[in-house]
This record gives C-alpha cells, sequence and structure tokens, in this order.
C-alpha cells in the first residue's frame, strides 16, 4: 500500500469519528463492527511532531485521538501519567548481520506506564518477574496484594516464562488449572495452616451473619478451596463436607480468639484435606 493509499484508507476509516470534531475531550465511542468502546476527541493544538507530519501529508488530519482506555485518553490532554518499575524478561528485536530483524531474549529492569502493562509482563514472564522494596513505592498495597497473588498462582500451577515470541498454544491449556479452577482460595496464618495440617482444626470459622443456626451437607466436589498463607504460598487443597452453627464457647478450647465472645453464633464449614503442597 503505497502512503497515498494509506491516506485515503485512514479518511475513509475514520469517517466514522467526524461527529465528534468539535469534541475537544474524550468522548465515549461503541464501534459496533469492531465491537469495542473507544474514547475519541479531536486535539486543536498540534505538537511539532504532528505539525511536521501535517506539513509532508497535505490534509491528513493527525489531530484525531482515538484511545481504548479512558485514562489512557486523559494522560494526553494532563500531561501526566503513571511509571511503574519492576524487573523481568523481556523481548527485543535486533538487526542480525543479514540485515533481518532479530528477536532476543533478554532479562533486566523494566517499566510501564499502565497497571495493565505491568500485569502482562507478570503473565508473559512470572518466573523472571520482580518488584524490589524501593519499587514498591510506584504500587498500591491494593496492587502489590494482587501482582504477588496473581505470580503464586502461575508458579503453582507450573507456568514458566516465554522463551519465545509468540507462545504455543499449549500454554494456554493448563492441566493444573484445570483442576484447581473452581477452587476457592482463602488465606490463613502459617500457625493455622499447620494446625489443619496436623488435624488440630478441621473446620474454618465466620461469625453468623444474621444469628440463624445453618446445618447443610455438601455433595462431594461442590466445595473445594485452596489455603494460602500470608505469603501467599499455596499449602493446602481441600474439599467441604458440611457445617454447623455453634457457639464459641462451645469451640473456644479449639480456638481461642479475643474477637469473639462466649455467646457468639459462629458458622464451621468442616473440610477434609485432599492435598499438601
Amino acid at each position: 500500500m503505497t502512503r497515498k493509499e494509506y491516506e485515503k484508507f485512514y479518511r475513509e476509516f475514520n469517517k466514522k469519528y467526524d461527529r465528534f470534531k468539535k469534541n475537544n475531550l474524550p468522548t465515549s465511542f461503541w464501534d459496533e463492527e469492531r465491537q469495542t468502546l473507544e474514547y475519541v476527541y479531536f486535539d486543536s493544538d498540534l505538537d511539532r511532531f504532528m505539525k511536521k507530519l501535517q506539513e509532508e501529508t497535505e490534509n491528513f488530519d493527525y489531530k484525531l485521538h482515538v484511545d481504548n482506555s479512558l485514562v489512557s485518553a486523559l494522560e494526553n490532554i494532563t500531561n501526566t501519567g503513571f511509571y511503574y518499575s519492576f524487573s523481568s524478561k523481556y523481548h527485543t528485536t535486533k538487526r542480525g548481520e543479514d540485515g533481518k530483524l532479530v528477536f532476543t531474549l533478554e532479562c533486566g529492569h523494566s517499566h510501564a506506564h499502565s497497571f495493565e502493562d505491568v500485569v502482562k509482563h507478570l503473565y508473559k514472564y512470572p518466573e523472571s518477574f520482580s518488584i524490589s522494596k524501593e519499587e514498591e513505592v510506584y504500587y498500591s498495597k491494593q496492587e502489590l496484594k494482587y501482582l504477588r497473588r496473581v505470580q503464586k498462582y502461575l508458579l503453582f500451577i507450573g507456568l514458566k516464562d516465554l522463551d519465545e515470541f509468540k507462545p504455543k498454544v499449549s500454554r494456554f491449556r493448563n492441566k493444573l488449572h484445570k483442576k484447581y479452577c473452581t477452587a476457592n482460595t482463602f488465606e490463613f496464618t502459617s500457625k493455622q495452616i499447620e494446625e489443619f495440617k496436623n488435624g488440630v482444626i478441621d473446620f474454618t470459622i465466620r461469625k453468623s451473619c444474621n444469628g440463624d443456626y445453618i446445618e447443610e451437607q455438601y455433595k462431594k466436589g461442590d466445595y473445594r478451596a485452596l489455603f494460602v498463607d500470608e505469603g501467599n504460598d499455596y499449602k493446602l487443597f481441600v474439599e467441604f463436607t458440611h457445617r454447623e452453627t455453634k457457639k464459641y464457647e462451645k469451640i473456644k478450647e479449639k480456638v481461642s480468639s479475643n474477637k469473639f465472645k462466649d455467646e457468639d453464633l459462629l458458622v464451621l464449614t468442616y473440610f477434609k484435606i485432599l492435598e499438601e503442597f
């Protein structure tokens, strides 16, 4: 396709955005043809780079902005943005001796300007992805917790770093995830995990929400869970068998807690351990 042909195609393709020519703030637009949500606006104040491009291509409108992310669109108009620092493997392109582009795999410091892009790096390279203590300042506590749990799960199911630019389809057909995909995930302290493993306690507890007594049996395979410790390491795969309601005074010999009073109603959900990790 020649440059003129491309410019013609570009104009035809973007005619659908003509209705927004007077809009200088991001406007949501659902593209029915491509089934995607976009944010569209026209920038009347072109920077020097865009001016140069426009001079080179007569009447070619570079003022149009189309983003798939509102965050990205607002970054552009407010001259601000995000910075996330981390380390991982990454693919780069270099020209070989024959002049052709060659993909190479390197490992080192990197960064992204959206949390989504950080997650993409983690998903591609779960083994080498890391965030140093000094870099944690760029993330919220919630983001760090999410990244750690996701990384630990990806490693738990055996996902490896990509070693090629285009992954094989087998990467997306994970047998371990198929086994555990219906299990809920619950976090406990290392001490609680040890009590579960040693058979000291074979139930989880929560305070009754409405004060009702609950008696319920679960069918085999209906309710399974993965237990992780405070470091997000996967420790147990369990199957819940039944639950019942008891006053705290009836179980406080096994479970000592200053969170409950003797008369508090607690829901006990019993389980059997299927696997230890």
